[in-house]
């Protein structure tokens, strides 16, 4: 009897331990990217867990442009994250990196590049394009 009664207390306890999954299970949050601009689309999108360092960005996430004033939304888990979006106009190509951005709610990302000279965590780089000749 007593042998019984340590199994049904094993069990009990196995169980209880088994239904506390949602503890250990991160939440997850949408990201969602808004392109502020007139004249700029968005042609790509990479992020990485800010823990990661210098390497390790994910793919392309967005599957097409993002023109002004459209944004696109991705779900990713709780935590800290950088983010590179290149954007295009009919002369230059920028990128912007957004770097220690918290998850931990919703949050939105307002890509804009005339908004950012003086935010710390946000580097811009703006290249211009090459002329191509026609032949």
């Amino acid at each position: 009897m007593k042998k019984l009664i340590y199994i049904l207390i094993i069990q009990a306890i196995a169980l209880s331990f088994s239904g506390c999954d949602y503890i250990n299970t991160p939440k997850n949050h949408y990201v969602s990217l808004y392109n502020n601009e007139s004249d700029k689309y968005i042609t790509s999108v990479y992020y990485r867990d800010y823990y990661y360092g210098e390497d390790r960005w994910s793919r392309n996430v967005i599957g097409s442009y993002i023109y002004p004033y459209e944004s696109f939304d991705m779900i990713l888990e709780e935590g800290t994250y950088d983010f590179k979006v290149f954007m295009e106009d009919d002369y230059y190509s920028y990128e912007l990196g957004f770097y220690s951005v918290y998850v931990y709610e919703n949050v939105t990302l307002d890509v804009c590049y005339d908004c950012y000279d003086k935010k710390s965590n946000i580097k811009v780089t703006k290249t211009p394009k090459e002329n191509k000749k026609s032949d």
